[in-house]
C-alpha cells in the first residue's frame, strides 16, 4: 500500500489496482465543502489518467460517510452570503464545462463504501457512481426539502432509476432517514455488511472490476449510462441547478439554517 497523494480534506491511497478516496473530516461526519469536493475530483481524475488504477472506492473516515453540506459554515451575514455566492458562481462556471454527474459517469468504476450517515449531497454524489455497499451503520436521506432546498447532482433522474419511482418520491418528499436494511430492500445499495467487513468487501469487488480490461470496462459503463434513459441528463442537471440556486435565497432555506445553528426543529409553515 502506497500513498499516492497528500490532501487536506481527503485521504488518497492505492492498493494494487484499486484506489481509495476517503473523506477526512471525521469531526464533522465528513460534511461536504467545496474544498473537499475539489480534492475528491482531483484524486479521481488522477486515477482516470493512471493506467495502473482499474477501480476507485470512495468512503468516509470515522463514523460518517458524508453528512451533507457543511451547514455550520452558512449564515445570513452579507459578507458570508457574498462569499458563498461567489464560490457558487465559480462552481457553476465549472459545471458549465462538466457537472459532477457527468464527471462521475465518465470516470473509472466507482464504488461507494458507505460506512455511516450518507445525507443530502452525501447521498446524491453516490448515485452516478457504479456500486454502493453499505455498513450496517449506514443511514441515508434525501434531506434537501427538509433544508428548504431541492435535489441536485442529477438525483431526480438517477434515484428513480435505482430505487423505483414510488421509493424515490418517498425519499424526496418526506426527507426521512432510512437505515441500511431498508436501503437494501429498495435497491439503493447492493450489499449490507458488518462495519468491520465493509472495506474488505469493497476491496474485493473493486479488485474484481479492476482485474477486467479497462477499455471494455469503461465502454460498458459508458453504454449503460447512455442507454438507461431517454432523457437528456444535462438538461436535468441544468434545471436542478436553477432550482437549487433559487432555493438558496428563499425563506425556507434561511429558516433551516437558523434552526440548525440554534439546535431546534425548523418551522417552515408558520
Amino acid at each position: 500500500m502506497a500513498i499516492a497523494k497528500t490532501y487536506r480534506y481527503i485521504l488518497f491511497e492505492r492498493k494494487d489496482r484499486v484506489a481509495i478516496v476517503t473523506f477526512n473530516r471525521p469531526e464533522k461526519l465528513n460534511a461536504w465543502t467545496y474544498d473537499m469536493n475539489d480534492e475528491m475530483l482531483d484524486a479521481i481524475e488522477s486515477c482516470n489518467e493512471d493506467p495502473g488504477v482499474g477501480a476507485i472506492i470512495v468512503t468516509g473516515a470515522g463514523r460518517g460517510f458524508c453528512a451533507g453540506a457543511d451547514v455550520s459554515g452558512f449564515n445570513n451575514s452579507i459578507e458570508a452570503r457574498e462569499a458563498a455566492d461567489g464560490r457558487r458562481g465559480e462552481m457553476d462556471g465549472r459545471r458549465e464545462q462538466e457537472h459532477l454527474a457527468a464527471f462521475l459517469r465518465r470516470s473509472k468504476p466507482l464504488i461507494a463504501a458507505v460506512n455511516g450517515p450518507s445525507i443530502g449531497v452525501g447521498l446524491t454524489l453516490t448515485l452516478p457512481m457504479d456500486l454502493r455497499i453499505a455498513s450496517e451503520n449506514a443511514r441515508f436521506s434525501m434531506r434537501f426539502i427538509r433544508m428548504g432546498i431541492t435535489p441536485e447532482v442529477a438525483s431526480t433522474t438517477y434515484l428513480p432509476q435505482i430505487v423505483g419511482l414510488p421509493n424515490a418520491l418517498d425519499m424526496i418528499l418526506t426527507a426521512r432517514i432510512i437505515d441500511a436494511p431498508e436501503a437494501l430492500r429498495m435497491g439503493l445499495v447492493q450489499k449490507v455488511v458488518p462495519a468491520d467487513q465493509l472495506m474488505d468487501e469493497a476491496l474485493a469487488v473493486a479488485a474484481e472490476i479492476a482485474s477486467n480490461p479497462t477499455e471494455q470496462v469503461l465502454e460498458g459503463k459508458r453504454m449503460v449510462h447512455r442507454h438507461m434513459v431517454d432523457q437528456d441528463i444535462d438538461a436535468v442537471v441544468r434545471e436542478e441547478n436553477k432550482a437549487i440556486t433559487r432555493a438558496y435565497t428563499g425563506a425556507a432555506h434561511k429558516e433551516a439554517v437558523r434552526a440548525f445553528l440554534e439546535k431546534r426543529e425548523p418551522q417552515f409553515n408558520q
